[in-house]
């Protein structure tokens, strides 16, 4: 329902997520300056006053966001409640820094992917290139990951080593001082990993082929 106080909501938000206040939102599209204030969203004798649609369209045109993007700020739970982006990035730089967060860093990202949501654990996306995740999966398979969801035995999970590579193995156990993971094929030999070696290790939460 695109009620007077979602959209007014929705145009906070646009502001907030541009490091902008209200006000400076309207100057940077061209408007007065106090035409978002709240004093004017209610008239003196208790009217509603609506943005127009000619202020929404700057704002949107000033900021770069899409009237999806406006309309999912209205109704975040109704449009995608069970949908949720993350920062996709390729597996040539998943061995880059990840933040305390549990996400990358920013200049590593290229763009940002649907996926189902999964709890309230921090993703992102890996999209496996040239072969650097083979055999367990191939070009062009996307891996939504988890450095913050806890890991168990038997839990397929990215291992980021020191030196920047990265694999994919099933964990068969983890000590304070070592990680055992599986070997991808059969008849390989189990690697054991020092912890110290170990950047980061993210738990595999889902995968698109």
């Amino acid at each position: 329902m695109l009620s007077h106080e979602r959209i007014w909501s929705a145009i906070d938000q646009l502001a907030q997520r541009n490091n902008l206040t209200a006000s400076g939102l309207a100057k940077r599209a061209g408007l007065d300056a106090t035409s978002f204030n709240r004093s004017k969203r209610v008239s003196p004798d208790g009217r509603k006053r609506w943005p127009s649609t000619e202020s929404v369209s700057k704002i949107l045109a000033a900021t770069g966001a899409t009237l999806d993007d406006f309309l999912r700020l209205i109704e975040p739970r109704e449009i995608d409640a069970r949908i949720a982006a993350v920062p996709l990035i390729g597996s040539e730089s998943a061995a880059g820094q990840i933040g305390a967060n549990g996400l990358p860093s920013h200049g590593s990202v290229v763009e940002e992917v649907m996926m189902p949501r999964i709890g309230q654990e921090r993703c992102f996306a890996i999209a496996v290139r040239d072969g650097a995740l083979a055999p367990l999966y191939r070009d062009g398979d996307v891996l939504v990951v988890s450095p913050t969801a806890a890991i168990r035995k038997g839990d397929r999970v990215v291992t980021c080593l020191g030196g920047g590579s990265i694999l994919v193995a099933e964990l068969k156990r983890r000590t304070a001082r070592t990680a055992e993971l599986r070997g991808p094929v059969p008849g390989e030999p189990d690697r054991i990993v020092p912890t110290s070696e170990i950047a980061w290790m993210a738990r595999v939460m889902w995968v698109r082929h």
